[in-house]
């Protein structure tokens, strides 16, 4: 995958393909992710173990949701990312980083 590109997943096909992270305590991959119900993005967000991270998201990831996903092995990166996103996207569900005062500094 080139660094920027972004796959996209149901919910179902994310629990599929990642169903080995169950039972993982320490990953050495990062995931960058974005939640889109009916074309709008709701939240962004950053895990380890993109699984259990989208199991708890029962409120925010329908089975129409579309999930995008970037995987790194850099967590600083996924971090400096999802910290961007969310200010440029201002996703209905994120709250930190879209204070108008803030700074962009990425």
């Amino acid at each position: 995958m080139l660094p920027g590109e972004f796959i996209n997943y149901s919910k179902e096909e994310v629990f599929k393909k990642y169903k080995q992270l169950r039972y993982t305590k320490n990953n050495n991959s990062y995931f960058l992710y974005l939640i889109y119900t009916t074309g709008t993005c709701v939240y962004v967000g950053e895990t380890s173990n993109i699984f259990w991270r989208i199991v708890k998201h029962k409120n925010k990831c329908s089975n129409e949701s579309v999930i995008c996903l970037q995987e790194h092995s850099d967590k600083k990166t996924v971090l400096k990312l999802e910290k961007h996103l969310i200010r440029v996207l201002k996703p209905k569900f994120n709250s930190r980083y879209c204070q108008a005062t803030q700074l962009e500094l990425f």
